[in-house]
């Protein structure tokens, strides 16, 4: 098995082959938020739109543009350079949403055999290092939206038997018995994955073997507080 991160390096140079730019793209869009200049840019060679404008496929609604599925796709390699550098402000939520909502599974062949290659090195390559460019977290509740599923994630983290990996869920655990939001946690920007059937057993059974006293003290009392929320029965 490749190095994680090695691997991750790979996934990012297939994105360039498989996403190849339509030639003499043309680009409608909302002139009250962007000026004919950024919509002539992003409409142009994908490597020259300037840094600001390369997340705005994922950070407007689609009704933006008249092509937003297209203009999402050109921007792929981009856009997953800077997620993994950790290089952009968006909310995970919305980045797996707005994928979902251009539906990239239904795109060519390659290209989403490319995403699906990218989700998991991404996902492996954030377990491998603490602290990752992107928190783990934030990574996961995008693979998790983008594919529709969390327990194959979930699975993978069982499996890495890293101080990392365990750093990453001992934070998971700081972040989200916050407030006891993994009691009643939903996923996405929409909130259209509800993530506590799945994340809450797994993190109170596999989780607790792992992670630090304190973190085992929260998660106690989480379980306390579930059982209040769901009684058996």
């Amino acid at each position: 098995m490749a190095d994680p991160q090695q691997r991750l390096r790979r996934a990012l140079d297939e994105l360039d082959k498989a996403f190849v730019p339509e030639q003499d793209f043309v680009l409608d869009g909302c002139l009250y938020c962007y000026g004919e200049a950024d919509i002539a840019a992003l409409a142009g060679p994908p490597e020259a739109v300037p840094d600001d404008l390369v997340t705005t496929p994922l950070s407007e609604v689609p009704s933006h543009w008249d092509k937003p599925q297209e203009l999402l796709r050109r921007m792929v390699p981009r856009i997953a350079r800077l997620l993994v550098r950790g290089e952009t402000h968006l909310d995970a939520g919305l980045i797996g949403t707005r994928f979902v909502e251009a539906n990239w599974t239904g795109w060519p062949p390659a290209e989403t055999a490319a995403l699906r290659e990218l989700w998991a090195s991404w996902w492996a390559a954030t377990l491998d290092q603490y602290p990752a460019p992107t928190a783990a977290y934030d990574v996961l509740e995008i693979v998790t939206v983008v594919t529709g599923a969390l327990s194959p994630w979930l699975e993978v983290w069982e499996h890495a038997r890293t101080r990392s990996a365990t750093r990453h869920l001992e934070e998971l655990v700081d972040l989200w018995c916050f407030e006891d939001q993994l009691s009643e946690l939903k996923l996405g920007f929409l909130d259209e994955y509800d993530a506590t059937p799945e994340l809450l057993p797994w993190v109170l059974g596999h989780g607790r073997t792992r992670i630090g006293p304190s973190y085992v003290a929260q998660l106690d009392e989480l379980e306390q507080y579930s059982s209040y929320l769901h009684p058996p029965g």
